[in-house]
């Protein structure tokens, strides 16, 4: 479902003041509704689905505008700031990188770039890896896909095809959106035309096969996925790779185990390739640095983006080295990829989640916000149809009153209410509300901000 654009209507708040919630203005902020209007007649209406909150400083894992107002952030950015914003030594990284006046190599070797390489090849879970720099996460998606089509031909010259999960995201352009989410009579293109395909995800809350809840059941999930393909006469032979987000963004759950094993040795048997889209899952998010590693299975590639720098735009995709050296020299870089102010600031991301043990932070601090989250399934049955996640990776589930349809409305409602109370949150417009605090928030913090999503439910379903 499609997100609306927000209203820009101030509303009157109550005056809060807490050691880190700051709200002394209705929100929007008055004086901040010219400056947005002028954003919404300079881009398009898809940039205004938001919170209206004109961002001015974000700092650890706070928020403030420039009218007094400051928000505990359970956004991240957009899953983004792993490590915090603006952490000192990220910071101090980008303007040692700047003051060295190297702006930009595109690929000439620079030491920037080998240092980054040479720390995820270190990360890397594959043997014999190596990992190739991009900008954004979606142009990274783009050429793991690449990579699985080019391994493919060199098998058979039409095993150029795709498989991936309903419901899973992979990003905006033309390859990673046809690999993500569900076909829709609206798509702008048939995804099948160009040899994308897609089974089922094992999402137990809309099971496809009909069963009230897993069973271990996750191998026959993907089998019977692969079955309805192969009744329809697609060639099964003919796919080069799969694809998945290992701890899918909706659910924030890692899908199980067995459909993970199933998928990985299928793939095997069948000359096929298993990438995982750690983008949004990655860099310590889960309470493991890869989300892969909660699935017990070794891919042949890895994407990762977003918590990469948790500040300017990183990503990359790592991989076995007979894979990665698939492409002809020439035939796959990047303008900006590698740019040594951005990789300056990947590296020192990496050194700050492994030297203030932050990975193990997302563990802890999420699991004691994820008990103090289920505890609306219990007051609030008739809404609260789930909640759950691992790490700081959490998702709460609503439903409208007597049925299994996701409240949307009400969800969203919920957010914008959070943000008006110091909560920053965005809307999903799934009927879902998404909890991605940066690594290092602590654990009072997060506490308070939970039980502010707790009295917004409260209110708000007496009025929605």
């Amino acid at each position: 479902m499609a997100l609306g654009v927000t209203s820009l209507e101030p509303i009157p708040t109550a005056a809060i003041q807490t050691r880190w919630r700051h709200i002394v203005t209705p929100i929007p902020a008055p004086e901040s509704v010219s400056l947005i209007e002028r954003l919404r007649q300079a881009e398009p209406r898809s940039m205004a689905t938001m919170p209206p909150i004109l961002w001015h400083e974000a700092e650890g894992f706070l928020v403030r505008d420039p009218f007094g107002n400051q928000w505990i952030d359970f956004t991240s950015g957009i899953v983004l700031a792993n490590a915090g914003h603006a952490h000192p030594r990220i910071v101090q990284a980008i303007r040692e990188a700047t003051e060295q006046r190297l702006l930009a190599t595109y690929a000439f070797p620079s030491e920037s770039r080998l240092a980054l390489l040479e720390k995820l090849v270190a990360l890397s879970p594959i043997p014999d890896s190596k990992a190739i720099l991009y900008s954004s996460g979606t142009e990274a998606t783009e050429c793991a896909l690449m990579l699985m089509r080019r391994h493919g031909q060199r098998i058979r010259a039409d095993k150029v095809s795709i498989l991936s999960l309903a419901g899973n995201y992979h990003g905006r352009t033309l390859s990673a959106q046809l690999a993500s989410g569900t076909p829709q009579p609206t798509d702008w293109i048939d995804r099948e035309l160009v040899h994308h395909f897609q089974i089922p995800a094992p999402n137990c809350f809309e099971c496809p096969w009909g069963r009230s809840h897993y069973e271990q059941c996750g191998a026959d999930c993907f089998r019977a996925g692969l079955d309805k393909l192969a009744s329809r006469g697609i060639d099964l032979d003919r796919i080069a790779g799969i694809i998945l987000e290992p701890v899918p963004g909706w659910t924030t759950l890692p899908i199980p185990r067995d459909f993970a094993a199933a998928a990985s040795s299928w793939a095997k048997q069948h000359d096929c390739l298993l990438a995982l889209d750690e983008i949004q899952c990655g860099c310590g998010r889960t309470g493991r640095f890869f989300g892969g590693e909660h699935l017990g299975v070794t891919p042949d590639l890895i994407v990762l983006g977003k918590g990469l720098s948790s500040s300017l735009p990183v990503s990359a995709v790592i991989g076995r080295n007979e894979l990665m050296d698939l492409p002809l020299p020439g035939e796959m870089s990047s303008t900006h990829g590698g740019n040594p102010v951005c990789a300056a600031a990947a590296l020192a991301n990496l050194r700050v989640l492994e030297d203030e043990g932050l990975v193990d932070a997302s563990a802890r601090t999420g699991t004691i916000v994820l008990e103090r989250l289920q505890s609306l399934e219990r007051e609030f049955p008739e809404h609260v149809r789930a909640v759950q996640g691992i790490g700081l990776f959490l998702s709460i589930h609503l439903h409208r009153r007597g049925t299994a349809k996701p409240a949307v409305e009400l969800a969203d409602a919920v957010a914008q209410e959070a943000v008006r109370r110091g909560v920053l949150m965005f809307t999903t417009g799934r009927g879902y509300l998404k909890v991605t605090p940066p690594l290092c928030i602590e654990p009072d913090a997060a506490l308070e901000a939970a039980d502010v999503i707790r009295d917004c439910l409260a209110d708000t379903t007496k009025t929605v």
